[in-house]
């Protein structure tokens, strides 16, 4: 596929932001080398014209990292971008 196909297909990525106890949260085999902490407040979750902002941002974190997926250094952190991004099939 064209760079510009790749690119406008890429563009489907809806992020959503919630709140989930740690306790609950499954740990796997896979890593991705996203800090979302960063990205993410729970101060800016708290005004609905911060939160879509923090969406956008996300939405841009998430795209970048989904079109340089080669430029990952590690092979463990490549396979986990690999799987994270990988279409669910339900």
């Amino acid at each position: 596929m064209s760079e510009a196909k790749v690119k406008k297909r890429s563009r489907v990525m809806k992020p959503f932001i919630k709140y989930v106890n740690v306790r609950h949260v499954f740990p796997t085999r896979y890593v991705v080398d996203l800090d979302l902490r960063k990205a993410v407040d729970e101060a800016d979750l708290v005004d609905p014209e911060r939160k879509v902002e923090v969406k956008k941002n996300l939405k841009k974190l998430f795209e970048d990292r989904y079109l340089n997926q080669k430029e990952v250094t590690s092979e463990k952190k490549a396979a986990g971008s690999a799987y994270f991004f990988q279409k669910l099939r339900f």
